[in-house]
Parts: structure tokens; sequence; C-alpha cells
């Protein structure tokens, strides 16, 4: 009966199990934080194109929904995420002088949105949308 030569035990040992071990963890670490950072991204892209619209919506709506007058006007979504204001103010333009006033005139609106998170630390820069416009408007007679 032969013998067969004694073949050594093949397999990892505990110490090359437990570097892997170690080198899987870190690169799932990598990988968890850089889905992390898409994921703030993703949701400051969309608090961003919330502001922009609902910005867009306040000039597009001044002086169609309620009458356009001068002042400001300031409001809150109903998340509570955007904090919304309106300024209207007359447009100074150079009239000389000219004896009969033009019927128009030009009015200034700014609509500024601020971003808040609730996550947010104290002394987090904040997010801020500022549209401006001009509109005519008839102007008031006397």
């Amino acid at each position: 009966m032969a013998r067969r030569p004694h073949c050594p035990q093949r397999g990892f040992t505990l110490l090359e199990v437990i570097v892997a071990v170690v080198i899987a963890a870190l690169c799932l670490s990598a990988l968890s934080q850089v889905f992390a950072t898409g994921v703030r991204s993703a949701s400051a892209s969309s608090d961003y194109v919330r502001a922009m619209t609902l910005a867009q919506g306040l000039l597009a709506g001044a002086g169609i929904e309620k009458a356009l007058s001068d002042g400001s006007e300031s409001g809150v979504s109903s998340d509570g995420r955007l904090q919304w204001s309106l300024i209207v103010a007359p447009e100074p333009v150079e009239e000389g002088d000219a004896l009969v006033k033009p019927t128009l005139e030009l009015k200034r609106l700014v609509a500024r949105v601020a971003v808040s998170n609730p996550g947010d630390l104290p002394g987090t820069k904040q997010r801020n949308v500022e549209l401006t416009t001009l509109l005519v408007v008839p102007r008031l007679l006397p």
C-alpha cells in the first residue's frame, strides 16, 4: 500500500481573514459616504428647485391674483421650509420737464425665498433665491 505524501492544509489564516474584513469595512465606509453626499446633494437641489419655482410664482402672480400695491408681504410655505417675501416698489425714471405724464409706470418686484432645513446646525449658511423684475402698470391718477 502506497502512502500519499502529507499535504499541508489549504485555507486562510485568522490574520488573513481579519485583514480582509478590515479592508471590506473601509471600502463600505467610503461607499456609504459617497451615497450620503449624493443624497444631500439631491435634497439641496430639490430645495433649490422648489425655492426657484415659488419665487417665479410670486412674480408671475403679482398684480393678477390681487391688486399690485407698493410695500412688502411675506409668508411661509405649508411645510415651513421656505420663507418668502415679495417687495413692490416704484422704479424711478427720468421724465424730464414733460407737461404730460405717461399713463404707465414701472414697478420693481423682488421675490426672495429662503430655504431652511430643520436639521441644519446653527451658523450653517442658509440658501436663498432672489429674483427681480420690472412690471409696467397703469399709473394711478390723482
